[in-house]
């Protein structure tokens, strides 16, 4: 298990934002494909979050969600931080 402190849909919505800017530059398709799906995961798990505030996604998910969250930080990008 990851280190990460999970900090709710805010975490989540943040990793969305960086998964749909990442789309948008991908040209190859199986790539696109993948990164649909996380978004579609992730698009998923904001919504228990938002549902319902005591949620809390299971360790595996966790351990993406910090993946995608550290790859936004390592582009440096301010809008994403």
């Amino acid at each position: 298990m990851t280190d990460y402190p999970f900090d709710g849909a805010t975490d989540i919505d943040r990793a969305i934002g960086y998964l749909v800017g990442l789309d948008d530059t991908q040209t190859n398709a199986l790539a696109v494909l993948e990164i649909d799906d996380a978004i579609t995961e992730l698009q998923g798990e904001y919504e228990k979050c938002t549902a319902d505030v005591t949620y809390r996604p299971d360790d595996d998910f966790i351990a993406r969600l910090s993946g995608y969250l550290a790859m936004a930080d390592d582009q440096g990008n301010p809008k994403l931080a």
